[in-house]
């Protein structure tokens, strides 16, 4: 009986020690990855990581990175992605920057539009365009060049638009933002050189996901209709290469929300009714392809920059307002 007590013994520490050899490196794993970076998932919470990310525990694959209905994939070492989201209830923006070191920095992370004190469609308030001198940059330090080649891809283009309206009001939504255009009798803010060229159409689509995150990056700048969030608008993904005191855009995609919206492009027309501006939209996503971030809605609501739209049927964002030309000066 005591050698089959001790035989027993001998067993049970046997397997006592297969089993922590057996969960040690499980345990190294659980401890050196962060929680929310752990396989089995297709998306990354930003909320549930550090500002500053080490990839090395956090190996983010071709995964989301998540934030209040926008994320993007990872960008390549030495760029960043930033997502806007034009939603009904103000904007919600995210960043996401990875460095060659490897360290990835999130920013903008919350939910932005919890913080927005009124709604779409709400009156605008606030000084009048000329007389407020508001603006917001998201990296002030930085100055932003914008040399690119937009696409459309007239495919998408929902019954209520034609063709060649959709292609004038993108154009021209575009140029308001790199020709500074004003009622305030300021001049061009953006030197000659920078903007954006149209240059036709294309098949390809705004690589804008239906859930409202940044999906890749095939080197064109394309807008286009497609489906969003129930709440958005239009989404925005903007990467840029960074270098010292420039970040120099590559390329900006917007994907406009027709599955729940309809756009017009005579907004002050008597027949238009609940009808979106296609051009104001235009003129405040490529706001953000030129550098400029938002400015609140109830203080400042007379800015093409505001980040809530003033409603349908008007086309008050398609003229800057003084702060948003001053905006782009201290961008260029």
């Amino acid at each position: 009986m005591r050698r089959l007590a001790l035989l027993a013994a001998t067993f049970a520490l046997a397997a006592f020690a297969v089993g922590m050899i057996a969960r040690a490196p499980a345990a190294q794993t659980a401890r050196g990855t962060y929680e929310a970076c752990r396989s089995g998932e297709d998306t990354i919470s930003a909320s549930s990581l550090p500002e500053n990310v080490s990839l090395r525990r956090c190996p983010v694959g071709e995964r989301v990175i998540t934030d209040h209905g926008v994320g993007t994939v990872l960008p390549d070492p030495g760029q960043s992605i930033f997502v806007d989201a034009t939603t009904t209830e103000g904007s919600q923006e995210f960043d996401v920057t990875h460095y060659t070191d490897g360290t990835v920095e999130l920013n903008y992370v919350g939910d932005e539009t919890a913080q927005s004190e009124s709604g779409i469609g709400t009156a605008a308030r606030g000084p009048g365009e000329c007389s407020d001198i508001k603006f917001y940059q998201p990296k002030p330090k930085y100055k932003v060049y914008v040399v690119l080649r937009q696409y459309f891809n007239p495919r998408t283009t929902p019954n209520e638009l034609s063709r060649k309206g959709a292609v004038s009001a993108i154009r021209r939504g575009t140029a308001d933002i790199y020709n500074t255009r004003n009622n305030c009798g300021m001049g061009d803010r953006v030197p000659k050189g920078a903007g954006m060229s149209y240059e036709g159409s294309v098949k390809v689509r705004a690589q804008v996901g239906t859930g409202g995150g940044c999906t890749g990056n095939d080197q064109k700048s394309v807008v286009s209709f497609g489906t969003l969030p129930e709440s958005a608008l239009a989404v925005t993904c903007t990467v840029r290469q960074l270098q010292h005191g420039l970040d120099r855009t590559k390329w900006s995609d917007v994907m406009i929300n027709k599955a729940h919206y309809r756009w017009t492009t005579r907004p002050r027309a008597r027949s238009c009714k609940g009808k979106y501006d296609l051009e104001s939209i235009l003129a405040h996503e490529r706001g953000h392809t030129f550098g400029l971030g938002h400015v609140s809605e109830s203080s400042h609501g007379n800015l093409t920059m505001s980040d809530t739209s003033n409603g349908p049927c008007q086309s008050s964002e398609r003229s800057l307002g003084r702060g948003d030309v001053l905006g782009l000066g201290h961008k260029y």
